[in-house]
């Protein structure tokens, strides 16, 4: 791939820098090969603390609130434990205790409304007391918007496909992959399959990059990449391996089309009513997307892949025309998993924001913060993990004035309650 992208007059760079444009490396979550999740880096090792209870298989229906003198204020959280069925519980809070809600861009605006916290016209709809009025609430969701390109191997070829390297004719991973993966944590086991991409201006001018690409060393089995997944448990059931292939995954990175989300029910066991909007703006991400295809087939003819290739099997050799490309895109369109800005942050209640920039607190609702992806304002040009990561860390900064957390001083801080 460094060939291909030298051939085209693209430049190796580190693509976590502000100035992105080019290709290489992606820095993924990992660990000695192993995947670095917020639990295994965060939760886990805080787990002994005293100050901290974990409680799962939880669901969180409402945040109490009261209203006084001084304005409305959360006092706890409710909780379900085992489903919809399962026994109704109460967090409440100590006095000074804040709660601190992080259930994500799409789960946040469902329940501050169940909890009478948002647009007043929604929440009155759905026949719930109004506890603050908050317009911004469910309002600027934002979301890399994705296709994708894909073509297996030549036959001839499939002796040097990743998925050969990894798996047997009959879909299971090779028993010879485990002992590199567990000893040394290297091999395909170790790997994302997708660590590797580009960023690009498809527009031609000297603006940011427009586009992403995602380099995977397989064969995209639907356009949906959570599609290919589930037909991947369908080949393993039937015994049969992954196809040998190229895909490149194609995403807007910077668009411009906004979304919502709100209340489909009172239920919280319910599903979110989620409202994408791909694709309602200008036509400038459709564009993107459909410039992406066309990128990634000029990729695909390079040397020396071109040669490895059979003809592409996503969107097809016969999707040619620009109609026919934005009717694919269209109809293909997924989510590049990195919605946020539901409850977005700003300087103040009047410019529309939900949360303050200074200190995630809530407008007009004491003791709340939101302190996750969803008060991001404007989607990152790339992958929202480290940007959750920082609002996170700056939050608990916050909270603790710098200071650490000492398991025989945690007595000291103020009680938090997650949700």
């Amino acid at each position: 791939m460094i060939h291909i992208q030298e051939n085209m007059g693209n430049y190796l760079c580190d693509l976590a820098t502000f100035l992105q444009a080019g290709y290489g490396d992606y820095q993924v979550s990992q660990n000695n090969g192993r995947r670095a999740c917020a639990f295994q880096t965060h939760l886990k090792p805080a787990l002994g603390r005293p100050n901290l209870s974990v409680v799962t298989s939880a669901t969180t229906t409402k945040l109490a609130t009261e209203t006084g003198a001084a304005g409305a204020r959360t006092v706890g959280v409710e909780y379900a434990v085992g489903g919809r069925t399962g026994a109704k519980q109460t967090a409440e809070l100590a006095p000074g205790g804040e709660v601190l809600l992080c259930s994500g861009t799409v789960a946040n605006p469902q329940l501050l409304m169940l909890s009478g916290i948002g647009p007043a016209d929604q929440v009155a709809e759905a026949g719930i007391p109004l506890v603050a009025d908050l317009p911004g609430i469910g309002q600027n969701l934002q979301d890399h918007p994705a296709t994708l390109w894909a073509s297996m191997l030549k036959p001839e070829y499939d002796h040097i496909a990743a998925t050969t390297e990894l798996l047997n004719p009959d879909g299971s991973i090779k028993w010879t992959q485990y002992p590199n993966y567990l000893l040394f944590g290297k091999g395909p086991l170790a790997t994302t399959a997708c660590d590797r991409g580009a960023f690009v201006n498809t527009r031609g001018d000297s603006g940011e990059p427009d586009l992403q690409i995602r380099f995977v060393p397989a064969y995209a089995l639907d356009p949906d990449a959570i599609q290919s997944y589930i037909k991947f448990g369908q080949l393993k059931e039937l015994r049969q391996k992954w196809p040998a292939g190229v895909t490149m995954q194609l995403l807007t990175t910077r668009p411009n089309s906004r979304g919502t989300v709100g209340l489909e029910s009172t239920d919280p066991f319910d599903m979110t009513k989620v409202e994408l909007n791909y694709f309602q703006d200008d036509g400038s991400d459709l564009a993107t997307l459909v410039s992406g295809v066309k990128v990634a087939r000029n990729i695909a003819e390079q040397a020396p892949l071109g040669k490895y290739l059979e003809e592409e099997g996503w969107p097809g050799a016969d999707v040619t025309s620009e109609s026919d490309l934005e009717a694919y895109v269209r109809k293909t369109a997924c989510s590049g998993n990195a919605l946020v800005g539901t409850c977005r942050m700003g300087q103040a209640p009047t410019d529309g924001s939900v949360v303050s920039s200074n200190d995630f607190s809530m407008w007009g609702v004491n003791g709340l913060r939101v302190i996750d992806a969803s008060v991001v304002p404007a989607i990152p040009g790339g992958q929202t993990g480290a940007v959750t990561f920082m609002i996170a860390e700056r939050a608990a900064a916050l909270l603790t004035k710098g200071t650490p957390v000492a398991a025989k001083s945690a007595a000291a801080v103020p009680e938090v309650a997650m949700a």
